[in-house]
Parts: structure tokens; sequence; C-alpha cells
């Protein structure tokens, strides 16, 4: 089974399906036992940089040495960098790498032939229309396809000895707004109106009709005006744009069939060309046949808009739903039933195990690191992740604890012509995790994949926001009965939490102990060495107390020396082990750190049976009682 990784970007955060689709016509049509990998982002709308940052972060997730063939779509990447970036790891990757509609250096080019398309409008206006002076309202400055189509028009008006100068040039985006943008501009700039507006593409080209409208002019009347790429407004528009038709599927379809000849060892060119076929419409003053099927399209436009309000109908029930879920995998199970309009094979989500952070932090322990930066990459994806949810053929699976490292095996599938789409999660620049969906390119053809993946994701920032805040109230909640220095709740904490902890281990007919913990000698450390030993003293017999003691066991600091472990038992002898431990460790930090004294601590064990009587306050005096018994003993044996 081969492998093919496409990389795209979407318009705005709309889907280009027709690369995946050919690409998987080509593949189903013999059989090929091939499968498609989509890594899509929708990083070129949004004017927040850290969310594109995130959403380009997708490309970072594939291991491109593990693919057969790599297919391109880099023109709707706004970053140059994250384009140097990707063409670089591909290039590294050591196998045949295609560039849909853009030329990079060593890779093989598929796409319609720009150039001779746009010769091809300029001649039919020069000739058909004896144009000679021309305005032009272009795409991005830094798109290989718009500046293939400026390159065409700049040599034909140099062979042709027309006059033309930058000024009459403005080139901005492929929208509908360049287009009016555009036309006002030049309009400001320019005494008379030209013969011909020539744009990049059809939206462009119907902002600037509308502009001209605008500005009391009529098209064709005044001036001619030509599209390129035969969107739907081009035939529908009035008046019709004249316009470059080409199959974008064929592009897609190409690819496969490029790879394909390349692996059977076939020696190929490096250019392919689709296709192209000009329309000369009512725009430039031309009234080419063909029926237009207004009915036709004005049917499917109807249905579109009553899907598209279903489909914006299940995404609100989407949001109230996930609105009351507790858990991230509770919100994957919401889809499939708020959105049956998703149909794939199946859904599976990967996410970073730090987004469970917050909840799993220790009870009362403060992680300064953990809320400053909340240990998220920014760049690349952990080597583990967590499969969150996962859902096959309208089933949900079990995937609890299931860990992932690699895209493969989890993602192979044993038939050819499979899919599967990989779409980011992230907070901002953050990211969490991604999103898979396998056969999704029904999906990206209705385009409702970015609405749900926005909603989840919201969703999911929104509950680890909601986490990291109870995380944050538990903190301040205690930090009135915790010791800021040793961690260990203080005398206030004790005397909330002593009796309560008491009556619970009873409860569950459990013994406790009772260490009453003295560290020896600190008055003499302090006055003899300086306090900063004797803060170090304190903070190292916490350390013992507390690494020697259960979870669930109430560790106190009631004094300046004084240390009270309350914890459950299975035995008496649980205590002196406890005891035995902790003055170990203090001896040797003693002799590892080589301290001018002995660490030490007497310590003294009571006992409360599962029945007994005893309150509190008189467990805690048996064993202060034998502490000091023990601290008697110590101070004879010293004067001895």
């Amino acid at each position: 089974m081969k492998r093919i990784a496409l990389i795209m970007d979407g318009w705005k955060h709309y889907f280009t399906y027709a690369w995946p689709s050919g690409i998987l016509e080509r593949i189903r049509r013999t059989g090929e036992d091939v499968n498609l990998y989509i890594f899509n982002s929708s990083g070129d709308w949004s004017r927040d940089e850290k969310y594109n940052e995130g959403e380009y972060n997708i490309y970072r997730l594939p291991d491109f040495r593990k693919f057969d063939g790599i297919i391109l779509d880099l023109n709707n990447i706004r970053y140059p960098e994250v384009r140097e970036e990707i063409v670089k790891r591909a290039s590294q990757a050591g196998v045949p790498v295609i560039s849909i509609a853009s030329e990079q250096e060593g890779f093989y080019y598929v796409g319609i032939d720009n150039y001779r398309a746009m010769r091809e409008v300029m001649e039919h206006l020069y000739t058909c229309h004896g144009c000679r002076n021309y305005w032009f309202v272009m795409g991005p400055e830094d798109n290989y396809e718009s500046l293939r189509r400026l390159e065409a028009i700049k040599d034909y008006l140099q062979e042709k000895g027309l006059a033309f100068s930058e000024k009459d040039f403005f080139c901005g985006s492929f929208e509908y707004q360049c287009g009016l943008h555009g036309f006002e501009k030049l309009l400001e700039t320019h005494e008379k109106l030209p013969q011909a507006v020539v744009c990049g593409n059809d939206n462009i080209a119907v902002g600037v009709c509308e502009a001209a409208a605008a500005a009391g002019y009529r098209v064709p009347e005044d001036f001619c005006v030509t599209g390129f790429d035969n969107f739907d407004k081009a035939a529908y528009y009035a008046p019709r744009i004249t316009t470059v038709s080409h199959i974008r599927e064929e592009v897609g379809e190409r690819c496969a069939e490029l790879l394909f000849r390349i692996w059977n060892g076939e020696d190929q060119p490096r250019f392919h060309y689709t296709g192209t076929e000009c329309i000369f419409w009512d725009s430039c003053g031309c009234r080419a046949g063909g029926e237009q099927r207004e009915r036709e399209y004005l049917k499917n436009q109807i249905m579109y808009g009553i899907e598209t309000s279903r489909f914006e109908d299940e995404v609100l029930s989407l949001e109230y739903e996930l609105m009351k879920c507790g858990t991230v995998r509770e919100m994957m199970h919401c889809i499939p039933h708020c959105i049956p309009s998703l149909k794939c094979d199946a859904m599976y989500l990967v996410l970073d195990s730090r987004l469970d952070a917050f909840k799993n932090q220790k009870e009362g322990h403060y992680n300064a690191r953990l809320v400053e930066n909340e240990g998220f990459l920014v760049r690349g994806y952990p080597r583990r992740m967590k499969v969150q949810f996962a859902y096959e053929n309208g089933r949900v699976l079990d995937v609890e604890d299931m860990e992932i490292t690699d895209l493969f095996p989890t993602f192979d599938a044993p038939e050819g012509g499979t899919d599967f789409l990989f779409l980011p999660m992230h907070f901002r620049d953050w990211t969490v995790g991604y999103f898979v969906i396998r056969n999704a390119v029904y999906l990206m053809e209705k385009q409702y994949l970015f609405s749900v993946v926005k909603t989840l994701t919201n969703a999911m920032e929104n509950l680890h926001k909601k986490e990291k805040l109870e995380y944050m109230n538990q903190i301040l909640s205690e930090l009135y009965i915790k010791d800021s220095m040793t961690g260990m709740y203080n005398r206030l904490g004790y005397q909330k939490l002593a009796e309560p902890y008491i009556r619970n281990m009873r409860r569950k007919k459990k013994k406790v102990l009772v260490l009453f913990i003295d560290l020896d000698r600190l008055k003499y450390i302090n006055d003899n060495y300086g306090h900063e030993y004797g803060d170090f003293a304190i903070i190292t017999i916490a350390k013992a107390i507390l690494a020697h003691s259960v979870s669930d066991a109430v560790p106190s600091r009631t004094g300046g020396d004084e240390f009270i472990l309350l914890q459950g038992a299975d035995d008496v002898g649980e205590g002196e082990r406890i005891a035995r431990n902790v003055r170990t460790e203090l001896t040797q930090v003693s002799e590892q750190m080589g301290l001018p004294f002995m660490l030490s601590a007497s310590i003294g064990i009571a006992v409360a049976e599962p029945d007994g009587k005893e309150g509190i306050e008189e467990l805690i005096r048996r064993a202060e009682e034998l502490m000091y018994q023990e601290k008697t003993e110590k101070k004879v044996e010293r004067k001895s």
C-alpha cells in the first residue's frame, strides 16, 4: 500500500476539495493500492496572527519520509516562512514531489498554463475588439499564478509595442473587494477610461463591474472587462464575464497519474499542464453561445440555502450541547448526535495530554510554570498523544488510555482509495491536537467542517479555561491553610482537617497513625549557623515527611520545629517504618550536603483504633509525650 501526502490551505476557511476529489477519482478508477492523507489548514483568513500560526502547525504533523509521494498546494499560504519550511522538508524526504499551480525548484509542476491562457485573453481583446489601452486589476503579488498572468500581460504589451506603466496595474487579492478598490484607485489616477480592464479572476471582475456601475459607467459599453477561472458568478452575473475555464479536478487526476508513472520507473517531464478554454462573453462585447441552465442553477442555489440553513441549526444545537459537557469525550459524543449531516466513515480526536494538566494536578500543588505557559507546543506535536475519541461506522470505540506515537498504523487502511483528512486543533498558537476524518471529501465539498471544528475547539478552550480557573481557585482557597515554606498544612489547616480525617478513617474501620515530629536543635542551628541553615533544615524534614506519607495523609507544620502527621495504617509497625525512613533521609542529606551539623528528629507515635474513643487532642498529647521522652533521652546521652 502506498501513501500520498497532500498539503493544502483553504481559501479563507473554504476547502479546495477539487484536488483530493480528482486524486481519489484516478486512484479508484483502476483500483490502485494507494491512500491519500490530506493535511489542511485555514490559516489565510484570520487577522489574528497567532491563530493562523496555530492553523499552519498541522503541516508539521506528517513525517514526509514515511510517504511515497507528496503533493503541495502552497498558493493560499500567506506566510513565506511557512511555505519555505514545507518546501525544505518535502525536498529532503527523498520521494517525488508535485507542486500544484506553483513552480518550485526541483519539484514537478501540475496545473494550467496561466501564461498561455492570459496571452489568449490579451490576443482576443487586441485582435477582436481593437483594445490598445488597458488597466489591470490583479491578484496578490506573491502568488505564483497571479505573477504568471502578470508576466504574460507585460510580455504581450511589449511585443505589440503598446505603452503602459506601473500605474496601470493594481495588485491586491483574489477577492471581490480587490475589484472594487482597484477600479476606484485606477479611476483616481487616470484622466480617461481604458478600452479594457483585465482582471486576475472572476471575483475581481465582478467587483470592477460593480464599482464602474456605481461611478456611472457601463460594461461593455464604456470598456471591456475580463476575468479568469470560470466561477459560477462569471456565467450568471450580468453582464456575463469573459473568463478562462478549466476543470480543477483534472489537476488532481494528473497529479495521481504522474505519481503512478514515476513509481513505475517512467521518465517524466517536469511541467504538466491541464486544459483551459477561453469563454468570451458579454463583458467584452461578445455573444457566446451555450446554455446557461439558469433554472438548474437557481434550483441548486435554493437547495444549497436549505442545506446551509439546516446545517446552521445543527451547529447551534451542537454549541448548546457542548456547553453542558464536563469532558472533551462528552463533547465528541455530541458531534454525531447533533450533526447528522456529518457523513463520514470515521472520526478521531487526538489530543495533547497537557489538556488535562489542571484537572490532573495534585491537589494543593501550585505549579507556576504550568499556570504561565500551560506547556503546549507552538511548533510541532508531542511525541506521545492521546486518542481521546474514536467513532467508526456508526459506533463509538473504547479508546480509554489509548496513546499514539505516529500516524501509522493507527491511520492506515487496508483498501486503496481511502482518504484521511487531518485538521488542526489549537488555542490561538498553542497546539492541543488534531481532528481526523476518514473519507471526508463529501464534507469538504459541502464546506461543513470548518464550522464544526471551530465550534468544538471553542468549547474545548472554554472547558480548559474553566478547569484552570477551578485550579487557581483551589490554590487560592488553600493558601490560608498551607505553610508557604514547606507546602504542609499550617496550624489552621491542621485544626480544620484533623478531626474530620479521624472520623473518616474510623468510618472505614482503619487505624490512624499520629506522628508528632520535632526537629532536634533548631535553635542551636539558627544561633550558630544562621537562619538560612535553619530554614534548610525545616524544608528538608518537611520533604522527608511528605515523601514517606501516603497521598491522603494530613501532614502539618504546627510550630517552628514541630510537625504532626496523620495517616491511615494497616498495621502498627507502619508508624515505625515512616519514622525510620524520615530519620534515614535526614542523615543522608546531612552527609551528602556536608552540613556542619547532623539533622535529626525526635518522633512520638500513637495509634487510634477504629473503635477507639480518644479524641484528636488526646491522641496528639500521647504522641507528644512519647516525642518528649525520646528528646529527653537524647539530651542525657549528649551530656554523658
